[in-house]
């Protein structure tokens, strides 16, 4: 007799293993597979008893919906694998969990009349437990083909996140970076507020615990306010004269960390003109600070 599940999770690494434990706990017989039989087996106890370790070639073929959970680079080279040895069943549904990649990268499963599509939690994933601790308000991002999205929007609903929308053909680059600039560049920024804080002659030990309540508070605004209202400093002020100051005081440090300024300071001051906070004067003496000719030719001739 074949091994039947509801869904196949092909990769148990956090992610995968995060989507079993929450389609187990919604009552749905999960398929666990991967490279090695001893992570799979690990990732179904998680799961806990909804959920069965079996192998690749099992999972793709017992389940009306195939989740690739594995690594960008490794997704087509999986799906080409299985669909030469045609071992998706030809009317199933296979997915992946990419932020970056589309459909596309499915195309062999799609050759086999398999409908493809991709569904991405827009959510870090430190560890298992925190991950589906948080799903509850994650918002997830499917496109593919209709009856796929279709799928995947179900699923996510299943799983319990807080909404799923579809994205247009061809925006998953965009999104991608959209996801990052809101969570890798933030980190980014804060260890150079940190910098700059050290520069200043704060502690390093003490410049992020410094900074902690104003940027807490910050994000709550963003959040709350949206980020317009909830800008506040010298560029929504119209400030030109503080601006520089800070740019002269930069002038001897790391030139990654004045462009970063000069960069995020450009885009503020299209945010305060959408507040209505500054005039167009003042906006136009802000980017004269921050534009090229000053920030940018000043950076360059540091460089040796």
């Amino acid at each position: 007799m074949a091994f039947s599940a509801d869904i196949s999770v092909l990769g148990p690494g956090k992610v995968g293993t995060t989507l079993a434990v929450l389609a187990a706990r919604a009552g749905l017989h999960v398929a666990v597979a991967g490279r090695r039989a001893d992570q799979a087996a690990q990732a179904a106890a998680q799961a806990g008893a909804g959920a069965s370790a079996c192998s690749l070639d099992e999972a793709a073929a017992a389940a009306p919906l195939v989740l690739l959970t594995v690594s960008d680079s490794a997704i087509s080279r999986l799906c080409l694998e299985l669909a030469q040895r045609r071992s998706f069943s030809p009317a199933c549904v296979v997915a992946h969990c990419s932020g970056l990649l589309d459909s596309a990268a499915l195309a062999p499963a799609r050759v086999l009349g398999c409908r493809v599509g991709s569904l991405h939690p827009l959510a870090s994933f430190p560890s298992v437990d925190v991950a589906v601790a948080a799903f509850a308000g994650t918002w997830c991002f499917v496109e593919g083909d209709a009856e796929a999205v279709w799928a995947l929007e179900r699923l996510a609903g299943r799983l319990g996140a807080a909404r799923c929308l579809t994205l247009p053909p061809g925006r998953k680059p965009l999104y991608h970076a959209a996801a990052v600039m809101a969570c890798n560049y933030l980190a980014g920024l804060m260890d150079a507020a940190a910098a700059l804080a050290g520069q200043a002659g704060i502690d390093p030990d003490q410049a992020l615990p410094a900074l902690e309540a104003l940027v807490r508070g910050t994000v709550d605004n963003v959040f709350s306010m949206g980020p317009a209202a909830a800008l506040t400093g010298p560029i929504t002020r119209g400030d030109a004269q503080a601006v520089r100051m800070h740019l002269e005081a930069m002038r001897d440090l790391d030139p990654g960390l004045r462009a970063l300024y000069l960069a995020a300071g450009r885009w503020t001051v299209q945010l305060a003109r959408k507040k209505g906070s500054i005039s167009q004067q003042q906006a136009r003496d802000l980017q004269d600070v921050l534009g090229e000719g000053w920030g940018l030719e000043s950076l360059r001739s540091e460089r040796p």
